[in-house]
């Protein structure tokens, strides 16, 4: 569901006996169970990039018009809200999407940095997204699947001072540059280093043994 089992428990409302009586039932990701107990077991995700186009999100809607629903309130009109299950009443006020706010993952599989305000936008996305990635000593890509406390690593962008500050529980924080050290002036032994990201591999900068330590 989503990819993302906590997301998935809280949208469908979900509590900690309902996920695990699920996962007693045999429910895993993938299989075919939409409904344990009368409870829905997940839900469908589209997700859209930098890369999606007018047209694709065209094509969508008017896929779930056809075959579907004409318009959100024609499809409120047919359905009798008083008779949903209590974890599916609120989803009706969600038919129509508002965005209430954008994040950056400016390391790969580290916590999340809520923009505020305006922020670039770059051929690759948003300025800074996914920028910085942590390798282990063979220089693959470590990630959440297998390091979970990577979570628990949050960047601050300070954009103005062209530094990203990175916070642990219990750490004092360290800096880094923004800038590639392509861009800085008078680099002295900066080294070039390669690395896997989901089959592909890809090049990055080394930021250096203090941050290397400091992680």
């Amino acid at each position: 569901c989503f990819c993302n089992p906590g997301a998935c428990q809280w949208f469908l409302q979900l509590s900690n006996s309902d996920i695990q009586k699920q996962y007693e039932a045999g429910h895993i990701c993938s299989d075919y169970n939409d409904l344990i107990d009368g409870l829905p077991t997940g839900a469908v995700r589209v997700s859209f990039g930098f890369m999606t186009r007018k047209l694709d999100v065209d094509k969508f809607i008017s896929m779930i018009e056809e075959c579907y629903l004409s318009t959100p309130a024609e499809r409120l009109k047919r359905m009798e809200i008083s008779k949903l299950p209590n974890v599916l009443k609120h989803i009706p006020d969600r038919i129509k999407p508002h965005l209430k706010e954008i994040c950056i993952y400016p390391i790969k599989s580290c916590g999340a940095y809520k923009i505020k305000g305006s922020w670039p936008i770059t051929s690759t996305g948003l300025l800074y997204d996914r920028g910085w990635m942590i390798v282990d000593a063979t220089g693959m890509a470590l990630t959440q699947k297998h390091q979970s406390r990577l979570c628990l690593i949050k960047p601050v962008v300070h954009r103005d001072k062209g530094i990203m500050e990175l916070t642990f529980i219990g750490m004092k924080p360290i800096q880094l540059s923004l800038e590639k050290p392509a861009e800085q002036k008078n680099v002295i032994n900066t080294s070039l280093c390669q690395s896997k990201v989901c089959d592909d591999l890809v090049s990055g900068y080394d930021c250096g043994d203090k941050v290397a330590d400091w992680l």
